[in-house]
């Protein structure tokens, strides 16, 4: 895979970033128990998390180069302590379906160097361990979250129903404080799958722990961070 580096450190590091949006649809899959207290601001039911965190772009734009078509970016994460402490070490994994242009517009969103909410992630980042484009079949509806990238994660989350009243209805949070995302309604579920094998040197079977999703539409290259309320 990639090379570690750090966050800031980049050959386009110069590149001028355009006005950008991307929309669709994330979830994860981790080690937290179910209900995951990382959804609170709370430390995780372990003390550190391991997970694949999943943005499958329903539509979107980087200046004139469009984003739609179901495009994902699946990210390997592996961090110690609270959520919004600079804590993190990941590697990105994204569709190799892209065209150059494609590419350069999700890698520059993605690590931060066009703005918006992933630029907030440089802050609560120690370690990039790199950007692959790969091929993946990542899909998302009402039931089943799957993400899959062959030899590398199979991942599969949809809503956790045991207790629910009324049967068969889902549990949502609204405006919980997830780093990884703007606030919305948050479904909280579980993760029938969660394997990583040899993803920018990860490992772990996290079957039958937590998962979540809730909708995004996020924007730049407007400064954001976590440190200070959403306006």
């Amino acid at each position: 895979m990639g090379n570690a580096a750090d966050p800031s450190a980049t050959s386009r590091e110069a590149d001028e970033p355009a006005r950008w949006r991307i929309a669709g649809d994330w979830w994860d899959l981790c080690n937290c128990a179910i209900g995951c207290p990382c959804n609170f601001g709370a430390d995780p039911t372990l003390g550190y998390c391991e997970g694949v965190l999943t943005w499958l772009i329903r539509e979107g734009s980087y200046g004139d180069v469009r984003l739609d078509g179901g495009l994902a970016v699946v990210l390997i994460m592996r961090f110690e302590g609270n959520a919004f402490e600079r804590n993190r070490e990941f590697g990105f994994l994204i569709d190799d379906r892209a065209d150059p242009a494609q590419r350069n517009a999700l890698e520059m969103i993605v690590t931060g160097r066009a703005g918006g909410i992933f630029k907030a992630w440089r802050d609560l980042t120690i370690r990039l361990d790199g950007v692959e484009f790969v091929p993946m079949k990542v899909s998302q509806d009402d039931e089943e979250w799957r993400v899959e990238v062959p030899g590398l994660v199979d991942g599969l989350g949809g809503p956790f129903r045991r207790y629910m009243v009324p049967e068969n209805d889902t549990c949502r949070i609204y405006n919980a404080p997830r780093p990884e995302v703007t606030p919305g309604f948050l479904t909280v579920g579980h993760a029938l799958r969660n394997i990583v094998t040899g993803a920018f040197g990860r490992n772990w079977d996290w079957s039958k722990r937590s998962s979540k999703h809730i909708a995004f539409d996020l924007r730049g290259p407007d400064a954001f961070s976590w440190r200070k309320p959403l306006s």
